[in-house]
């Protein structure tokens, strides 16, 4: 008699093991990252051995500040769409997820989306209103970059990097403005959701799930999107944290310049700040690694700092912004994998004395 397999312990045993590759790569973008950065890092600790102790702190608060308004954003993003989640779930994703972003060159800011989809499905038991949170929260983030860049653009009196900035956060809001038009425009839906289902049907093919037709799917997923509603008082309060989000980053840079015992070129810092972060986010390198600080220190230079200095602060800062953060992100996570797997074994012995008895 042939032996029948249960194909949902196929498709579990195939996730198991997609689980387990995806955690060593994880592991050896790690290794590869403190690898590449093992003399960044020492020149950084002795830097910091010299630096006024009082302004690290400074820094650290700083960086505390904006991880913790970014996650305030996601989680009044969260709640609009119906969905209550506490305070230390949303920061603990937002860490983690920036935490896998900047490690993996190249895929890590879409594993990193991956995994806060992830995390936000199961608070919400629904991808519509991770898939909202992400989106939305991601355009506001955004949108208040550009904004930045603009106001750095004209204090430092550039004004092609003003045009620049303007034009470039013109662009964001007309984006947005077309793409909410186009969710009622029967033809431009359909192309979204056709769209839609070739990138549901490739998923469904690789984890078995979400189950159900692939333009179904899409089509219903589209419509509980296109209802969740803000408040002007939600988009107030959300934009008002990213922009927090983005100040803070930008006084972690400017007390690490003060780390140093230099003096702030405060015309061009935000401009410089700004240019460092667009080259952390090509991500080649594991966040921008050995780019950005170059990117950073070469720009203080021409604000007229000292080479010395300028390296100095630049090394400080992501010592604070990159390292210290992702380092935490990293504990958090396998924090939360070990919770997970201590849950399943209880689970798994709660069954099997259900058998028994």
């Amino acid at each position: 008699m042939p032996v029948r397999r249960d194909p949902q312990k196929g498709k579990s045993r195939t996730r198991q093991l997609f689980r387990i590759g995806l955690e060593v790569l994880i592991l050896g973008a790690l290794t590869v990252s403190v690898w590449l950065g093992r003399a960044t890092v020492i020149q950084s600790i002795g830097i910091v051995e010299r630096a006024e102790w009082i302004w690290l702190l400074a820094a650290c608060a700083f960086e505390l500040l904006s991880m913790m308004a970014f996650a305030r954003t996601q989680r009044i993003v969260l709640r609009a769409a119906g969905v209550r989640a506490s305070i230390p779930s949303v920061a603990a994703t937002a860490l983690v997820g920036n935490a896998i972003s900047v490690s993996i060159p190249l895929i890590g800011p879409g594993a990193g989306s991956v995994f806060t989809f992830g995390r936000f499905r199961q608070v919400a038991h629904d991808p519509a209103p991770a898939t909202w949170t992400l989106l939305i929260s991601g355009l506001i983030s955004n949108s208040v970059w550009i904004l930045l860049i603009a106001i750095g653009a004209t204090v430092s009196g550039n004004a092609l990097a003003a045009f620049g900035g303007v034009f470039g956060g013109a662009a964001v809001v007309l984006t947005t403005v077309v793409g909410v038009l186009a969710l009622h425009r029967p033809r431009a839906r359909k192309l979204i959701i056709r769209g839609g289902a070739r990138v549901l049907r490739s998923v469904q093919r690789v984890w078995g799930r979400p189950a159900g037709d692939p333009e179904d799917v899409t089509r219903a997923t589209l419509d509980e999107l296109s209802a969740f509603r803000m408040r002007l008082r939600d988009w107030v309060q959300a934009f008002g944290l990213s922009a927090i989000n983005w100040l803070a980053s930008v006084g972690c840079f400017v007390v690490s310049v003060l780390a140093v015992r230099s003096s702030v070129p405060w015309t061009s810092v935000i401009l410089v700040y700004c240019a460092g972060a667009a080259a952390s986010s090509f991500n080649i390198t594991p966040g921008g690694l050995g780019v950005t600080e170059g990117v950073l220190t070469a720009g203080l230079v021409a604000s007229g700092m000292k080479p010395g200095a300028a390296l100095g602060s630049a090394l400080i800062f992501r010592l604070v912004s990159f390292w210290l953060v992702t380092l935490v992100g990293w504990i958090i996570y396998f924090g939360l994998r070990r919770g997970t797997a201590l849950r399943g074994r209880n689970n798994e012995s709660d069954e099997h004395e259900k058998d028994e008895g």
